[in-house]
């Protein structure tokens, strides 16, 4: 796999590493997971550097976040600007659309013959996203933006049914995508870029927004989960989660730990495509999600990737002499995307 930036003989097959990850995932022992110390999930503060621009203040948020990205692969992202009201928004829209009735929801189905894949709704129960042996004890409605794919092009309940649902949606994705377009400096800095290095990658960037509901009470360690053991295939994802349940492998530690509520944070890791692009210096970490909550639980993560069709050589700073590219040039529909079904 190992050969110079331009080498394109050994092309990465996404399918086989998802493969590979779905039989590996067979194996993890995640029936004892333990609480985060204070210290394994760092706190990026882009507050002072958003509210000052001063190159000072992004640096420090930068170097927390690098050691996020080598040591653990999450952190909590706080002074992101988003306020209380925004996040209380879109977790209502979410509760407001999953106590809709069955056949409501039905009519807008994922993978619908003639509509974008991989929008709509997911029912409970379902074997995709990721796609194991056993069905993911959650239910989901999906967006998501492409070249060619707009806000018009998803799959959207009857507003009679729930008014005012779809203008929520679009209110919460202008907000979150804004949000992480204005963050890619900082992952530019954490990776001594220059701070304007990934803006001709997301022109048009990939996103999803997913709207996901985890019933209440279900028994952990019966090998089933909310959702299954799994990677992200993104850039990064910013989650918003309206209560605890979200456990991370800490490789560091070799050991599973539930991630806390950090009171208007958002929970941000780094995903497939990140690891790749930076010749696997940023850590993609495994996770899963449950509930054995006596109550509903409701999270809204948001999928972040580069323009579908841009093509990604190694990041200069990522590979030398002695740190050759393990990947050649690849784009998003070249790797991660086989494994989204794109």
């Amino acid at each position: 796999m190992h050969g110079s930036d331009g080498d394109t003989t050994a092309a990465y097959d996404a399918a086989a590493k998802e493969a590979e990850l779905r039989a590996e995932s067979a194996t993890w022992d995640t029936s004892a997971p333990v609480p985060a110390g204070p210290d394994d999930i760092p706190i990026v503060d882009v507050g002072p550097w958003f509210d000052s621009g001063d190159p000072d203040a992004l640096a420090e948020a930068a170097a927390v976040l690098r050691r996020a990205g080598e040591t653990v692969g999450f952190h909590q992202l706080v002074g992101h600007g988003i306020d209380e009201g925004e996040r209380t928004a879109i977790l209502d829209a979410a509760r407001r659309f999953h106590a809709l009735g069955e056949e409501v929801k039905q009519a807008i189905r994922m993978d619908q013959p003639g509509n974008p894949g991989g929008v709509g709704y997911l029912g409970y129960g379902n074997r995709k996203l990721p796609t194991r042996d056993r069905g993911n004890r959650n239910a989901a409605f999906i967006v998501k933006h492409d070249v060619g794919v707009g806000h018009d092009d998803n799959l959207w309940p009857d507003e009679a049914a729930v008014p005012g649902f779809r203008t929520a949606v679009t209110d919460y994705e202008r907000r979150i995508s804004e949000l992480a377009v204005r963050l890619l400096p900082l992952y530019a800095a954490a990776l001594e870029l220059p701070h304007d290095f990934f803006a001709p990658a997301f022109e048009h960037p990939l996103w999803r927004l997913r709207l996901t509901h985890y019933p209440p009470g279900e028994p952990r360690g019966d090998g089933g989960f909310g959702i299954a053991p799994h990677v992200d295939t993104t850039f990064f994802t910013l989650l918003l989660p309206d209560g605890p349940g979200l456990t991370i492998h800490h490789a560091g530690r070799d050991e599973w730990i539930e991630v806390p509520l950090i009171d208007g944070a958002f929970v941000v890791n780094s995903g497939e495509l990140l690891r790749q692009w930076s010749n696997d210096h940023v850590l993609s970490t495994r996770h899963f999600a449950d509930n054995p909550q006596p109550v509903d639980r409701y999270s809204v993560p948001f999928f972040f990737n580069a323009t579908a069709d841009f093509v990604m050589h190694c990041l200069p700073t990522c590979h030398g002499p002695d740190d050759p590219p393990r990947y050649p040039p690849f784009s998003y529909n070249e790797s991660q995307g086989v494994v989204q079904g794109e």
